[in-house]
């Protein structure tokens, strides 16, 4: 039986080469990534992560930190349903969801990729999955983006090989939004889309 003999964590502030701006968070100038890296006794390593979009990182490695990595030292890394009802109640009292529950999942995924580590197969094998290959699409915070930019990363997302986007909708007015659609879909992508709400302004 091998136990946690480490579990790690790291914060990094990735800045965007260009301002993104969403109705929900505002102006985005970087991202935050968060990594945690969890190691048996026998040297064995999974990584996990989550991010944000500019705050709240540097909370989530402290609780890693400070909370979640003892609750992990010494205990079996198998037992992943049984670390994560642990983890779970010793931030509870805390708050659950927000930072908490970003710890959790950053600290989850590492246990899942120490796992699939142990027995030498990829997660998605471990997972039951039939196929390594699934669908995917390029994501974009392009709301403010005007039409000419959207259609910029849009042909830079047809040139790494994606044939569907998420693009944001929810502009001041609807025919902008409309416009936006149009100039996308004439290129032959299929399109999914997010309206997030941009709150009413007050008068």
């Amino acid at each position: 039986m091998t136990t946690i003999a480490f579990a790690g964590v790291d914060h990094y502030r990735i800045p965007l080469p260009v301002v993104l701006s969403d109705s929900t968070h505002g102006d985005i100038a970087e991202f935050e990534l968060v990594t945690v890296r969890v190691r048996d006794a026998a040297g064995i390593e999974g990584l996990g992560y989550t991010y944000t979009v500019g705050r709240g990182g540097a909370a989530i490695a402290v609780l890693i930190r400070d909370d979640l990595s003892p609750v992990l030292l010494g205990a079996e890394p198998d037992r992943i349903e049984a670390l994560w009802q642990r983890m779970w109640w010793a931030l509870h009292y805390g708050g659950r969801g927000g930072s908490a529950t970003l710890a959790i999942s950053a600290v989850d995924i590492a246990l899942w990729d120490l796992k699939a580590r142990r027995f030498g197969t990829p997660l998605w094998r471990l997972l039951g999955g039939h196929d390594p290959r699934v669908p995917a699409y390029a994501g974009g915070i392009d709301l403010d983006f005007s039409l000419d930019q959207l259609l910029r990363q849009t042909d830079d997302n047809l040139k790494k090989g994606f044939r569907a986007i998420k693009m944001k909708v929810g502009r001041p007015r609807l025919s902008e939004d409309l416009e936006r659609v149009r100039g996308v879909v004439g290129v032959g992508l299929k399109l999914l889309y997010r309206n997030p709400r941009r709150p009413a302004k007050p008068t």
